[in-house]
């Protein structure tokens, strides 16, 4: 039987890593539409916090809200 880590074919670390990096990529990408189309720093911040924000709760609830289906789950 596969291991989780030769199903996936990286390490945990590594996919949180790559997560990480790839939020900031696309939340920096938010902020600069934001300076570019209001020229506000200060707007380009809310944007980030606001953005980060919202996205992780939201994200949280979609991953509890798939908890309770149970397609495609293997079983033991």
């Amino acid at each position: 039987m596969l291991g989780p880590q030769e199903i996936m074919g990286q390490t945990r670390s590594r996919s949180l890593f790559k997560a990480a990096t790839w939020r900031a990529i696309a939340t920096l990408t938010g902020v600069a539409i934001v300076l570019v189309l209001t020229g506000e720093l200060e707007h380009g911040v809310t944007f980030a916090v606001a953005d980060v924000s919202l996205k992780m709760m939201f994200y949280y609830l979609h991953e509890r809200g798939w908890e309770l289906v149970g397609w495609g789950v293997f079983s033991d």
